[in-house]
C-alpha cells in the first residue's frame, strides 16, 4: 500500500509504503506529525476512496430479486471498478483531521495506491436499517452472496441504499487490504494524566448550560460542546477517546497470546495496570521484594503514563492485521529501556500487528539492528544466544524485509536502506559521529 502526500504543511511531496514495521524519522519540525496523522486519517477512512456509483449494478439486481449471487470474476471485475486513487471525499476532510480552521491545508492532496485483492477471505456480516430492514453477506469460497430483506412495503432512501450496499460490499471484500488502525499520539502524558478532569469539566459544563434560563441560551448546548472537542486534531480526540473508554474496552480479551509483551512491558515498568470499575487507573505490583505498590496512574512515573495505552490495547483489543502508530516511542524511557522497547515492537509484529513508529532514538533504532541481525541464519546463532539468555531470546528477531524507514529532510520523504545487517540512517549517524569527534578535539586540547 503506497500514501503519496503533496503541498501538507512543510511536506512538498513524499511517497510512503507501509511496511511490517515502518520507521519515520527526521528532525524537529520536518512534517514527520502530518505523515503520521496523514496515513492515521486515511486508513480510518479508507472507504473516501470507494466509488459507490460502482455497486448501481447489484444495487437494481438486489432490489428486484432480494438476492444476488456474485462469482469470483464478479467481484473482481467489481473490485477494479469501486477503487479510485485520487479521492475528494479525503482532500475535504484533511483539514478536518488536522483541524485546520486557517485552510493552511488547503492545497493538500493524498493519493492511495494498493494491489487490488484476487482472493477473498471467508466471512460473514450484517448491517441492520431499524428494526425491519436488513442487509446480510456471506462470501466463501470466493463466492459471494448478499441478500436484502425488509418487514414492512417501506423501501430506504436510493443513496442510503447504495451506501449500505458498498459499504458491506468493500467491508468483506477489502478486509484484509486495510489494517484497524490505533493511534498513540505524542500527548499521551498529558492525555493519562488528565483524561478524568477533563471529563469532569465538560460535566460540569453540561450541567451549567442545563441550568441555563432559555432566553440565555443564545446557541445551543451541543454546539458549544463540539467546539469545545474541536481544539484537537482527530488523531488526538481518537487518542482521549479510547482512553475515556477503558471501562469497555476492559471487558474484552484480546485473543492474540502476548504474553511475551506483557512479560517485557513488566520488565520496563517493573510493575503492571489495573482499572476496576469506574475507579482510576492504577499502577500496581504485587512484589513484596520490588516495594510493593498500589497507586494511582497520576502519581506513577511518566514512563508508566507513555506505556499505559499499548499495555491496554494488547490486552483487550489486539487482533491480527492492526496497525499500532506509535509518536515517540522511546518518550520517558532510559536508554536500557528504550532497547527493551524495540524488542517489544518487534514482538507485536511476530503477532502479525503491524507497527508505524516516528522516533529521534538512535538506541531503539541500534537494537531493532541487533534484532535484524538475529534474524539471519549463521553460524554458533544458538551458542551466542545460550550466553545472552538474559536479554535475548529466539523470540527477538526480525527480518529485513519488514522494515521500512523514511526520514522527513526539506520538505521530501526519502526511503532509507536496510539490509540484513540493519537499518542505516545517516541523520543519527552524523549527529554521533560529530559529537564524538568535537569531544576528542576538546580531550585532546586539554591534555
Amino acid at each position: 500500500m503506497k500514501l503519496t502526500i503533496d503541498n501538507l504543511g512543510k511536506i512538498i511531496h513524499s511517497e510512503l509504503e507501509l511496511n511490517k514495521l515502518t520507521i519515520l524519522v527526521g528532525d524537529n519540525n520536518s512534517g514527520k506529525t502530518y505523515i503520521t496523522y496523514s496515513t492515521y486519517g486515511l486508513l480510518k477512512n479508507w472507504n473516501d476512496f470507494i466509488n459507490y456509483s460502482s455497486f448501481k449494478i447489484i444495487e437494481n439486481r438486489l432490489k428486484s430479486e432480494g438476492q444476488i449471487v456474485l462469482n469470483k470474476e464478479e467481484i473482481t471485475a467489481i473490485v477494479a471498478k469501486s477503487i479510485v486513487s485520487d479521492s475528494g471525499s479525503f482532500q475535504r476532510r484533511i483539514r478536518d483531521l488536522f483541524n485546520d480552521k486557517e485552510k493552511i491545508f488547503a492545497d493538500a492532496k493524498v493519493k492511495l495506491d494498493f494491489e487490488k485483492p484476487t482472493i477473498f477471505k471467508d466471512s460473514e456480516k450484517k448491517i441492520q436499517i431499524g428494526d425491519k430492514i436488513a442487509f446480510e453477506g456471506k462470501l466463501k469460497n470466493n463466492t459471494l452472496s448478499i441478500s436484502y430483506t425488509k418487514q414492512s412495503d417501506n423501501d430506504i432512501d436510493d443513496r442510503l441504499f447504495k451506501r449500505v450496499l458498498g459499504d458491506l460490499f468493500t467491508s468483506m471484500v477489502f478486509d484484509d487490504i486495510f489494517p484497524d488502525p490505533i493511534i498513540i499520539t505524542a500527548e499521551r502524558l498529558g492525555i493519562s494524566l488528565f483524561y478524568k478532569e477533563l471529563d469532569e469539566k465538560r460535566n460540569s459544563l453540561v450541567d451549567g448550560l442545563q441550568k441555563l434560563d432559555d432566553q440565555d441560551r443564545d446557541v445551543h448546548p451541543f454546539d458549544i460542546l463540539m467546539s469545545m472537542s474541536a481544539y484537537y486534531a482527530t488523531p488526538i480526540r481518537d487518542h482521549i477517546a479510547f482512553t475515556r473508554n477503558l471501562d469497555n474496552i476492559k471487558k474484552n480479551n484480546s485473543k492474540l497470546n502476548s504474553s511475551y509483551s506483557m512479560e517485557i512491558i513488566k520488565d520496563i515498568l517493573g510493575a503492571e495496570f489495573k482499572k476496576e470499575n469506574k475507579q482510576d487507573i492504577r499502577f500496581y505490583t504485587k512484589n513484596k521484594k520490588n516495594n510493593k505498590f498500589d497507586i494511582p496512574l497520576y502519581l506513577a512515573s511518566s514512563s508508566a503514563r507513555c506505556i499505559v495505552d499499548i499495555y491496554f490495547y494488547l490486552k483487550h483489543i489486539a487482533k491480527e492485521g492492526d496497525i499500532l502508530i506509535i509518536d515517540e516511542p522511546e518518550s520517558h524511557l532510559t536508554l536500557k529501556n528504550q532497547r527493551a522497547m524495540a524488542k517489544l515492537i518487534v514482538s507485536l509484529i511476530n503477532l502479525n500487528i503491524h507497527v508505524f513508529i516516528t522516533t529521534h532514538s538512535d538506541f531503539l533504532v541500534k537494537e531493532l539492528n541487533n534484532l535484524i541481525l538475529l534474524s539471519n541464519d549463521f553460524k554458533e546463532k544458538q551458542e551466542w544466544l545460550n550466553k545472552n539468555k538474559k536479554t535475548y531470546s529466539e523470540f527477538d528477531k526480525i527480518n529485513h524485509n519488514d522494515v521500512s524507514v523514511y526520514q522527513a529532510t526539506n520538505g521530501l520523504l526519502n526511503k532509507l536502506n536496510v539490509t540484513n545487517k540493519g537499518i542505516e540512517i545517516p541523520f543519527f549517524d552524523d549527529e554521533i559521529n560529530s559529537l564524538f569527534a568535537i569531544s576528542s578535539d576538546l580531550d585532546y586540547l586539554i591534555d
